[in-house]
């Protein structure tokens, strides 16, 4: 089960990569900006989901 989850995670990145950079090749670079802006906050609010399911 571990080294499914590892491919299958391994597998997802090298698609968001792929996927990421043909949008930024279509889109100007302040879109590019904003989008890392947002999975910046996306990452800090699972941070704090995650921290607070933690305690319970």
């Amino acid at each position: 089960m571990n080294r499914t989850l590892r491919i299958a995670f391994a597998l997802l990145l090298v698609a968001g990569v792929a996927v990421h950079l043909w949008i930024s090749a279509r889109v100007g670079l302040a879109m590019v900006g904003l989008g890392l802006v947002a999975h910046l906050a996306a990452a800090l609010a699972g941070r704090r989901w995650l921290a607070r399911n933690r305690s319970r």
